[in-house]
């Protein structure tokens, strides 16, 4: 199924804007309040200037990666183009962290840093691990988070396949979980599956590109049947994951 036939499918079996059809308050504050939220928190502008800066960098640096995009060297600005959240993505992402007062944040996947950064403001005592298979990016984010003076925020670089085992380990509890690297199905139900242990009724997991790849909805499709999961959100770029074990289970696709 391509992305665009896979959007026409979304936006005819989804819930409209504004909370209409659901019946859970929980997910209907969710949506209303968070999802939908306009209000315009001073990190949005504060991390927004770095967005442009990686837009316009013109350097060449050594992409490698582990997942669906290929290796060699590349402009800052296309892998900006290509590997940043959009505006408005980043920040629903940091609306939904603040919403549960994350406090153990992991991210899989850093890119040049703007959702990290937006996961770190979040909380300046919260503690964030971002992972991240290229050393060259990592670099880039880790300079914006030094230019910024983002102090709560560890790196960790390598195959994320060989770090996210010991890094998890060191995390009493998760709060936040970020699943926004390797966009296939088997990497990303491993990760989905080495982060459970860590879950408590507040926990919230979002998974990006949810619908990018017919193997990526079959993942989502698993994630959504797993036993420990309550409520998801489908918002049709980002699944949204809830485990309070007080809730219904059910599923949710919502226009966004």
């Amino acid at each position: 199924m391509s992305i665009i036939t896979a959007y026409i499918k979304h936006w005819f079996t989804s819930k409209p804007r504004g909370g209409f059809g659901i019946h859970s308050p929980f997910v209907y504050r969710f949506v209303t309040d968070v999802i939908e939220c306009k209000h315009q928190y001073y990190a949005y502008l504060d991390v927004e200037r770095f967005r442009r800066a990686w837009l316009s960098d013109k350097m060449e640096i050594d992409f490698t990666d582990y997942g669906t995009r290929p290796s060699g060297k590349r402009k800052i600005c296309d892998i900006a183009k290509t590997s940043l959240k959009s505006k408005d993505l980043a920040q629903l992402i940091y609306r939904i962290a603040l919403s549960n007062h994350s406090h153990n944040i992991l991210e899989l996947g850093t890119s040049l840093g703007i959702t990290t950064m937006y996961l770190a403001l979040t909380d300046s005592k919260a503690r964030v691990v971002s992972l991240e298979g290229c050393q060259a990016v990592a670099n880039c984010a880790i300079s914006a988070l030094n230019l910024r003076g983002i102090k709560n925020v560890e790196i960790v670089t390598g195959n994320i396949d060989n770090t996210i085992k010991g890094v998890v380990s060191t995390f009493d509890s998760l709060d936040f979980v970020l699943f926004d690297a390797n966009h296939r199905k088997e990497p990303t139900l491993s990760y989905f599956k080495e982060c459970l242990s860590k879950v408590h009724d507040n926990t919230i997991f979002v998974f990006d590109d949810i619908n990018h790849s017919d193997e990526m909805r079959e993942a989502w499709a698993e994630i959504c049947g797993n036993e420990k999961v309550r409520v998801t959100i489908d918002i049709f770029h980002l699944g949204i994951v809830f485990f309070n074990k007080k809730l219904k289970k059910e599923h949710y696709k919502i226009r966004y």
